[in-house]
């Protein structure tokens, strides 16, 4: 079965671009005709407020797509940027429609991916809305962990977010200074560390579990899309 690396990576590997950190690849209200596959490092979908707040309401990680248009089919409804350095492939809506038709296994791992997305959106809005800071930014750890390593278990946890500490509050609704404190306050219980440029540390993932009120192995099966 294909791939979607393994298939981008045939048939539009010579397209890939690298990025800038900080670029800007699409506003809220562009016109919308591309698809992206990121290829290396991540990219970050948000809104923004009149007053300049933001909300990010993804991370595109290396081995994802993300289509920005919204429902008229023609406007992008966030803006995409790059968090870090990155390589991309933006690829036409209507020649991505047509590879997956053409690929219906692909299509499946897509369809999977999708619902991925729609889960872990839930997940995090239901925190959002609901629990404390500790909580929300508890789950955002376990979240990206378990996406960066695939759900595959592992003995050790350590894994690095190429973000500021303003990025991670923008996803977990919170402000860099309750982001900033909720981290020491984990470190100084010994659930985890944090090094240079966010090189994050897992030492308890038990605890850090309960803190996110979530069970690890059903939220790996909700929100990491596995082939078939």
């Amino acid at each position: 079965m294909l791939t979607t690396h393994s298939l981008l990576e045939r048939t539009l590997g010579h397209k890939k671009r690298a990025i800038r950190k900080g670029a800007i690849l699409k506003v809220e209200g562009d016109t919308s005709r591309q698809t992206f596959y990121v290829r290396e490092g991540w990219l970050a979908a948000s809104q923004s407020l009149p007053d300049g707040d933001r909300q990010i309401l993804e991370f595109v990680l290396p081995g994802e797509t993300y289509d920005p248009t919204g429902a008229d089919g023609r406007t992008s409804f966030v803006k995409i940027e790059a968090p870090c350095e990155a390589v991309v492939v933006a690829m036409d809506t209507s020649a991505w429609t047509r590879l997956l038709q053409d690929h219906p296994d692909l299509w499946l791992e897509e369809r999977r991916a999708a619902n991925a997305v729609q889960a872990r959106r839930a997940e995090r809005m239901l925190r959002m809305g609901k629990s404390s800071a500790e909580t929300r930014i508890a789950y955002v750890l376990i979240e990206l962990y378990l996406r960066l390593s695939k759900g595959e278990p592992s003995e050790k946890h350590g894994f690095h977010v190429p973000l500021t500490q303003k990025d991670l509050g923008d996803y977990a609704g919170l402000s860099s200074v309750h982001v900033c404190r909720t981290l020491r306050r984990l470190s100084r219980q010994g659930v985890i560390t944090t090094g240079d440029h966010m090189n994050i540390c897992v030492h308890d993932m038990s605890t850090l579990a309960d803190l996110a009120d979530v069970d690890l192995g059903t939220l790996r099966r909700e929100i990491v899309p596995t082939s078939a």
